[in-house]
């Protein structure tokens, strides 16, 4: 198994599979709870959580005779607690476990599924996770209870106007300030900003204190907060620029501008290879200030947020889910990449790389060879943004069945978008694409990595077809896509195609 780093308040307690194991894993995690400051109640679901994910490694991950042992890891996190249940017993698909429904509880009272319906009402996220060869393993991930800025008293009314008040500074964000951060973000976009973290005054505290993002605040002579913006960092080396508000009385005073560069120093500074960001398309004007930023438009993500999101006094009410425009800015220089592109999108994808200033070496697909083995993916899902993005790591001989049997799955979860990631390093990535394609999966562009790998970026929609002529773009390379991506997506003129066993 991969050595965990060495973090503080880390433990990792291995247990035999006996039928005493659940309360010793209890027992342990409580006291680790305790000591990060949850409060009874919490300790209570904590507890219980942890009793069904080792129940199901006692009881179904072995052999009834046989003597083995599994892990408990915990990992203090910036927002709480992360509890890990390793083992190397019998591989396991929870998706394949039928949905408990409690109101049928009394009819089938032994109904497969309760366990994971359980973890799931108990914890904020449920990851289930193989690990190949190292077995698999049960993330149960809890965060604090924490004031939702809505429950704090509104702050006092000033007692001058302060429309039109010039911005004096930006700086990085004081601990003090998150409230006002909260507050701005709910000013200009009420309840409906997907990063929910932001409206936990507390979370926001913790992330910076973290390290895990960076907020910076653009501030007036009087102390006013007129707008924020953060890096949210990756493990790739980059960060996006995300958080970008700025409140509706200092609009038109370049405020997002002036947080940007300032975070694009800090970037520079901290040695970081890449920023890239998000850019709303129900108005340009996000995406006009990234380009004066120096950022590069890549990709349309089609429907990536949900239509519930209001742009106060610009776009109170939308008529489909949001899409974004992906734009990417080098900090560091980027080494010239050897990628293979798809014969049929090779003449978009070399004009997204030229409007990127960035050369690649584009040799022919070399013949195919027979895969071996099995499809290796990740899959995480976003209930803020209702999508999941899946990423293919390795290539199987089974991959066409494997991204069908997520489908399936994705579809029973009522999501509304699927962005699929694809290697395209990989010659296979190329030779694989029609397949995807007839599976309706469609091109919508490139996402450069920091660490030289490129992905290319697809899209399956599950909710009904969006209409393009709603998305408002600000660059002739992100027109030209916009109309490359319309024409590309299946469900234009046509339903999205079926998949087997949906």
């Amino acid at each position: 198994m991969a050595v965990e780093p060495l973090i503080s308040g880390y433990s990792c307690l291995t247990l035999t599979n006996e039928a005493s194991a659940p309360a010793l894993a209890c027992a342990h995690v409580r006291s680790v709870a305790a000591q990060l400051g949850f409060n009874g109640e919490e300790q209570d679901a904590i507890e219980l959580g942890v009793e069904e994910a080792t129940a199901n490694v006692v009881q179904h991950a072995f052999a009834p005779d046989e003597l083995n042992s599994f892990q408990v890891i915990c990992r203090p996190t910036a927002l709480g607690l992360e509890i890990c249940i390793r083992d190397q017993g019998m591989p396991f698909d929870p998706d394949r476990l039928p949905e408990f429904q409690p109101e049928h509880v009394l009819d089938a009272p032994l109904e497969r599924g309760l366990g994971t319906f359980l973890m799931k009402q108990v914890f904020d996220q449920v990851v289930f996770r193989n690990l190949g060869k190292d077995g698999k393993e049960t993330c149960l991930i809890k965060h604090r209870q924490q004031q939702l800025i809505g429950d704090y008293a509104a702050p006092p009314a000033p007692s001058l106007p302060l429309v039109g008040e010039a911005i004096q500074a930006v700086r990085p964000m004081r601990a003090d300030e998150a409230i006002e951060i909260a507050r701005c973000v709910y000013e200009a976009y009420g309840y409906s900003y997907p990063y929910e973290h932001i409206y936990y005054p507390e979370r926001v505290v913790a992330l910076n204190a973290s390290g895990e993002i960076s907020s910076a605040v653009a501030t007036t002579a009087s102390g006013k907060i007129a707008g924020h913006a953060a890096l949210v960092y990756d493990q790739e080396g980059g960060a996006e620029l995300a958080i970008v508000v700025t409140r509706p009385e200092y609009r038109g005073q370049g405020v997002a501008r002036k947080l940007g560069e300032f975070l694009l120093q800090l970037a520079q500074q901290q040695g970081l290879a890449m920023v890239y960001t998000k850019a709303v398309t129900a108005h340009t004007y996000t995406q006009q200030f990234c380009h004066a930023l120096g950022f590069s438009d890549c990709a349309l993500l089609p429907a990536h947020a949900p239509a519930s999101v209001q742009f106060r006094r610009i776009a109170e009410q939308l008529l489909q889910r949001e899409s974004c425009i992906l734009a990417q800015r080098p900090i560091a220089p980027i080494r010239e990449q050897t990628l293979y592109l798809p014969p049929h999108h090779r003449e978009m994808i070399l004009a997204l790389y030229a409007n990127m200033g960035r050369t690649i070496l584009c040799p022919e697909i070399p013949p195919a060879r027979p895969l071996t083995g099995r499809t290796e993916l990740s899959m995480s899902a976003s209930s803020g943004l209702d999508l999941a993005i899946l990423e293919v790591q390795v290539w199987g001989n089974d991959c066409v069945q494997a991204l069908q049997h997520q489908l399936i799955q994705l579809r029973r979860q009522h999501l509304a978008v699927v962005e699929l990631v694809l290697p395209l390093w990989q010659a296979e990535t190329a030779r694989q694409l029609p397949a995807l394609e007839a599976m309706g999966f469609f091109f919508t562009g490139i996402a450069p990595a920091a660490d030289g790998k490129d992905r290319l970026l697809m899209h399956y929609l599950i909710d009904p077809a969006i209409d393009y002529a709603n998305i408002h773009v600000h660059a002739a390379i992100s027109e030209q896509l916009l109309a490359y991506v319309n024409a590309h997506d299946p469900n234009r003129a046509h339903p999205a195609p079926s998949v087997p066993g949906a």
